[in-house]
């Protein structure tokens, strides 16, 4: 429908009278100004479209709404607000509420009447239905007002709240300053039937039966950071809000909640699996904390299926393959593992210099003896060179951690634990004890880190630690020698070091094209077949830059050439959030973009869309199983997703030629469905969402160079040549797979839940119980007998 250049939307309303009239706000591009925004019209529905209001290329439109007496009566509010990959700006001389009473033709910005007249940030509007000279802007704004206690004019947050007019905008009352972070909420809807009660976002929705004089919390028992909200026009009893958790409907004002969790809406970040059978995988989603669960089930999966590790915003997570242990993130590093065998946790301490600073005041104090005492010149000298070694010890130890910090267990000794922030952590003891084994590895632009760390937010400061800049945001471990390791900081730098730490190398001056020295580095993979070939991924769309950037080594990181070749450049480009390597077949790569997934079978000289039926949905992260040959796709937006990959692992040109091709299948097992483990899942809602269970037994795979008449024939033999099964699969070009659920095979009859249940309470309680009773001084050659037949349990 047009207004491609536009980028991010605001609102869209249609005039009642005529579907055709559809007015657009544009707030337009996020990362640099761009002359599209403004708000748009259209009076053939969308084949053409004119400017009806533009403010600036800084400053566009967030929100727009119609009198529905009169939809010739519009009010839209502009938005001048600007970011980086290291600040938020919200607010500007481009901000304002904005009145048409000639369908857009002529524009009328309001200010005055008891309406703030400074600088402004974001402005939510609402007419109410019933009245509609009744209009709410839940509106940001500087107070021009003297500081308190003085006669300094000063700009602060002190105008934000919630204004009400009764007079169709000619004038305003402030009937509430509750607008907690107006660049992330700021939506206001009225009762369809009562102008005075008005809801409006916030970290818990606010509600308010007099105009937003008095107010409450709307949504009791639900998720918080409500986004969105919907009135139902005919029955005010009925409404929906849309939050960080998903959708939440009510049907009696907020009384009762109706909580769905069959959409799988999930937005995850990284992704990790174990080694179990089915093996299970653990990801972090956004403000949902961390989860794991099984790959597949005998029978349906459900939410049930899944269990917490850890709270808050979820990144990354890790698994000890052959243990217990699984860690979660929340924001800035907060790293902590858990034993879902024994529920014990462990939370990772970040270095600090606050133990030397400590330290040092000690010796401080040491010096100086009684403080009553004015210092002599010698102690005066003293106490100045430990205050240089606390300021040097305060400096060198002053660490950051990025909102999403990338931390890992070691492939080769699960004991190893990895932590990124301006540095590079380690720890021995699975998080415990860390102690940095790098320099501050960031290029430590000392203005971006301070308006990172104490300016960001515009007219309502928000330092919240998202933006948090200077730091290792990618981070990983040769698959194959212990010790070395790549990292990649959000300012453009990539390392590597061969030694643990020992030596950095800095590589950044070795990647062609890219467009500047400071590009976010997305991903950083090693190779799973040698140490001189690894794979970068660059990402430069906070700086309005949607173009991939992929770069390969094959000489240790002397030189890097781009491999993105035929990966999408043009609108809509398709920047990139990871890459990997097969581990199986080095020429097969797979890369997560902000649309997609692609995969190579040339090692990157050209590239194909993959995994048909996956939504346009952000990829976060994909990892390879490297016994299961399953990918797994953690989409921000749309849950995890799983394709078998084993016909690819084994797709070379040799056999691109052959007329037909027979892939080796993957092992299959034999199981059923064992007990849950860990913390159990929590708000599920009164409909979970059910996924069918993949198909049982061993799956076939082949190829056919073309489509053939004759019927495809696959047969199973066992291993003295007596037939089993046999089915046809399809005939046409392509690769296809077939089924074979060990039908007439002969297998160990699987236990019962209840059998599985009493044989793992045998295994796991019987040796503890025989211990203690091995100290009472019972018979040992009588306990030991008892200990095999419970081990054989």
């Amino acid at each position: 429908m047009g207004l491609e250049k536009t980028q991010h939307i605001g609102r869209i309303v249609v005039d009642p009278r005529d579907k055709n009239v559809v007015y657009v706000a544009a707030l337009g591009a996020a990362w640099k100004p761009n002359a599209e925004r403004g708000l748009y019209k259209t009076i053939d529905g969308g084949k053409t479209w004119t400017m009806s209001k533009f403010i600036s290329d800084r400053a566009g439109f967030v929100d727009v709404t119609l009198d529905p007496r009169n939809p010739d009566v519009i009010y839209a509010s502009s938005w001048e607000r600007y970011r980086t990959p290291y600040s938020l700006n919200s607010g500007g001389p481009g901000s304002g509420l904005w009145k048409s009473s000639d369908a857009g033709t002529t524009w009328m910005e309001i200010k005055g009447g008891g309406y703030p007249e400074g600088t402004k940030g974001r402005i939510g509007l609402a007419v109410a239905p019933s009245n509609p000279d009744v209009v709410y802007a839940l509106t940001e704004a500087y107070s021009l007002a003297p500081q308190k206690g003085t006669l300094v004019m000063g700009k602060r947050p002190e105008a934000n709240g919630l204004y009400r007019s009764a007079d169709a905008g000619k004038t305003w009352e402030r009937t509430s300053i509750v607008d907690v972070r107006p660049f992330y909420y700021s939506q206001v809807r009225v009762d369809p039937k009562n102008p005075d009660r008005v809801y409006y976002s916030s970290t818990e929705l606010q509600v308010s039966n007099d105009g937003g004089k008095t107010t409450s919390n709307a949504a009791q028992g639900v998720h918080v950071d409500d986004h969105g909200i919907w009135i139902d026009p005919n029955d005010p009893e009925r409404w929906a809000l849309a939050n960080d958790g998903g959708i939440a409907i009510t049907f009696d004002k907020g009384g009762n909640f109706f909580y769905p969790m069959n959409l799988p809406l999930g937005q995850f970040y990284e992704i990790s699996y174990d080694m179990q059978v089915p093996y299970n995988v653990c990801a972090g989603a956004q403000d949902n904390g961390s989860w794991c669960g099984p790959s597949r089930r005998r029978s349906a999966m459900s939410n049930a299926n899944w269990f917490t590790i850890s709270g808050g915003d979820g990144f990354y997570t890790a698994q000890d393959p052959a243990g217990d242990w699984v860690w979660g993130e929340s924001q800035n590093a907060g790293v902590q593992g858990r034993n879902l065998k024994t529920g014990q946790t462990l939370r990772v301490t970040k270095p600090g210099f606050q133990e030397r600073y400590r330290q040092t005041e000690d010796s401080v104090a040491v010096v100086w003896g009684d403080p009553a005492t004015p210092p002599t010149k010698d102690q005066q000298k003293r106490i100045a060179t430990l205050r240089t070694v606390q300021r040097k010890d305060s400096l060198d130890l002053l660490t950051r951690f990025n909102w999403n910090s990338p931390f890992l267990l070691s492939s080769h000794n699960a004991q190893v634990f990895y932590l990124g922030g301006n540095k590079v952590f380690k720890s021995l003891k699975r998080g415990e004890e860390m102690f940095t084994i790098s320099p501050d590895l960031s290029k430590q632009y000392r203005a971006r880190m301070d308006t990172a760390e104490k300016y960001t937010g515009g007219v309502t400061p928000d330092v919240t630690g998202a933006e948090t800049y200077g730091t290792v945001v990618t981070l990983a471990e040769s698959y194959i020698k212990p010790g070395f390791l790549l990292a990649g900081t959000d300012d453009g730098n990539v390392w590597l070091t061969h030694n643990d730490g020992g030596n950095w190398e800095n590589l950044s001056d070795r990647f062609p094209g890219l467009p500047t020295k400071d590009v976010y580095v997305v991903r950083v993979e090693p190779s799973h077949f040698d140490t001189l070939s690894f794979y970068v991924a660059f990402d430069n769309h906070r700086w309005n830059d949607f173009t991939p950037y992929l770069y390969a080594t094959d000489d240790g990181g002397k030189s890097f050439h781009s491999i993105v070749n035929n990966l999408p450049r043009e609108s809509p480009a398709d920047y990139l959030h990871v890459v990997r390597e097969d581990p199986h077949n080095r020429d097969l790569l797979f890369v997560g973009s902000s649309l997609s997934v692609y995969a190579s079978i040339d090692r990157g000289h050209t590239w194909s869309k993959f995994a048909a039926g996956l939504p346009s949905v952000p990829v976060y992260d994909l990892k390879i199983h490297p016994r299961d040959h399953e990918v797994m796709i953690s989409t921000h937006g749309r849950g995890i997703w799983f394709a078998d990959v084993g016909p690819l692992e084994q797709l070379t040109p040799k056999s691109m030629g052959d007329v037909a091709t027979l892939y080796v299948p993957r092992t299959a097992y034999q199981w059923g469905e064992g007990p849950m483990a860990g913390l159990p899942g929590n708000g599920w809602g009164q409909a979970p969402l059910v996924i069918p269970a993949p198909a049982y037994g061993a799956t076939i795979s082949y190829r056919l160079k073309d489509s053939v008449t004759s019927p495809v024939r696959i047969t199973v033999s066992d291993a003295a040549g007596a037939q089993l099964y046999t089915t046809t699969g399809s005939a046409s070009r392509g690769v296809h797979s077939v089924q074979w659920a060990f039908q007439n095979a002969t297998l160990r009859q699987p236990l019962t839940p209840s059998a599985r249940r009493d044989s793992i309470i045998l295994k796991n309680r019987g040796p503890v119980v025989l211990d203690s009773l091995a100290r009472t001084d019972y018979d040992t050659a009588a306990i030991a007998a008892v200990r095999r037949t419970v081990n054989l349990a």
